[in-house]
């Protein structure tokens, strides 16, 4: 009779204990808004950002205001490279508090990784999207004109590339990417002779000497694009320019020489 009181007894128990627990998980360990941002930011920092991705989600379920969980699902995403979802993350914050903590910031890097991405996948398009949204929040940074360039020669829009590695330059005071604006204008010449587009090329050389007019190779591409023009002083002219810098450029004398 003891033996069964005891087993009545400690049933009894366990069912108090299974209430009690019942009762703390209702009351502080149900899941909210809160926790489930907390979880997240932690597995976040753990670079466990499927996981992560999945409590902010709920949160934004749970909660449709949260701005806060977009931009984390911003973080995310940009950590996995995953930038289309990314940048739509980040508009979101953005639209809904534009001065947020870390709204601003979130939302210009997606876009700048995104456009960047964009570019080296050749979605053209999308990158011209995502570089012309992000010079609308910054329109003196010379990383944006340089993006929109790239994006631009891509879709063999050279007059708007033109436009914009200009306005790179313009915006670049210390220099800090102007080997790459430079770059640009060149590569994009190269690209509009090899496409036919002698006319297009032109303006990008001009400006690429005057920028930087001590290299000869580019005078002869661009004594070449003169050429394909018709126009045969404007190549002489560039010609003469390249053997004055480089007498030994084999490529502008056997050019030179084909001149009537």
């Amino acid at each position: 009779m003891r033996a069964r009181r005891w087993q009545g007894g400690a049933a009894g128990a366990w069912l108090l204990i299974a209430s009690l627990l019942g009762g703390c998980v209702g009351l502080g360990f149900a899941e909210t808004p809160d926790s489930l941002m907390r979880n997240g930011q932690q597995l976040y920092l753990a670079k466990r950002y499927d996981e992560a991705i999945m409590k902010f989600e709920r949160v934004i379920e749970l909660d449709g205001t949260r701005w806060l969980a977009n931009v984390s699902l911003a973080r995310c995403y940009m950590a996995k490279g995953s930038w289309t979802l990314a940048v739509s993350n980040a508009r979101l914050a953005y639209q809904v508090e534009p001065g947020g903590e870390d709204v601003g910031q979130t939302l210009s890097e997606a876009l700048l990784g995104g456009g960047a991405s964009a570019v080296q996948t050749e979605q053209f398009t999308l990158a011209i999207t995502d570089f012309t949204e992000y010079l609308t929040l910054h329109p003196n940074d010379a990383r944006g004109y340089l993006g929109l360039g790239q994006a631009d020669i891509g879709a063999r829009r050279y007059t708007s590339a033109l436009g914009a590695f200009t306005r790179g330059m313009q915006n670049d005071r210390i220099g800090a990417v102007k080997q790459d604006l430079l770059q640009g204008l060149l590569d994009g010449a190269v690209q509009a002779l090899r496409h036919g587009e002698a006319k297009s090329a032109v303006p990008m050389l001009q400006e690429y000497v005057q920028e930087n007019p001590t290299n000869a190779a580019a005078y002869v591409v661009l004594a070449k694009a003169w050429l394909e023009t018709g126009n045969g002083s404007g190549a002489r002219e560039a010609l003469d320019r390249a053997l004055l810098l480089d007498p030994r450029q084999p490529e502008a004398t056997a050019l030179k020489r084909s001149l009537p």
